[in-house]
């Protein structure tokens, strides 16, 4: 039976990575969670198996670093390298986090529109069902008005998704030349 209780900041320090990563692990399931008043708690099983996985997997890239060349100018180099990975790391999960913020603002500008495209089609229903009598003029007006504002909202919420999803595909592009280029000189340098 596992025992859940670190949280992700002390499984963050015990780790040495980043609480970000934390939450990834948790997400693909390479660790399991129980919520308690609000708090995520970890298994201190896994974390410790984790831990040795970590320290096993340096232990062997240090081994394979000092048996390759017994030049310590390169050794630390590469060991530079390895923590470069981590930084690579951290700016990938930046972008991840910036494209998922764009979704939700995109989300919402579309419920928007949705929400303005029903109100227009309940005034245009209102219009067609409205007797022409004086005193219903003025509602009519009034009607058609509001809904030539709406359409004009409707519009300037369009053209601004539009504009947000091309920031975002730029920005994908840019993520994705800059992971090319990283995997690029990760794959040279090794």
């Amino acid at each position: 039976m596992k025992h859940y209780s670190i949280t992700r900041d002390k499984a963050s320090a015990l780790l040495n990575i980043s609480t970000r990563t934390i939450d990834r692990y948790v997400k693909s399931g390479k660790l399991s969670y129980k919520k308690v008043a609000n708090k995520i708690l970890l298994a201190k099983e896994e974390l410790d198996a984790l831990q040795e996985e970590f320290s096993m997997l340096h232990q062997e890239i240090s081994t394979e670093l000092v048996s390759q060349d017994a030049d310590t100018t390169e050794t630390i180099q590469a060991v530079r390298q390895a923590t470069d990975f981590s930084a690579i790391e951290e700016k990938l999960d930046k972008f991840i986090l910036i494209f998922n913020e764009k979704d939700k603002m995109i989300e919402e500008k579309n419920k928007v529109i949705f929400l303005l495209q029903w109100r227009i089609g309940e005034l245009e229903t209102k219009i067609q069902n409205m007797i022409a009598l004086p005193d219903y003029t003025k509602e009519k007006q009034e009607a058609i008005e509001e809904k030539r504002r709406l359409e004009a909202n409707l519009k300037q919420l369009t053209q601004q998704l539009k504009e947000q999803e091309t920031k975002t595909f730029v920005v994908i592009g840019f993520a994705i030349v800059f992971i090319v280029i990283a995997c690029f000189l990760y794959r040279k340098t090794h």
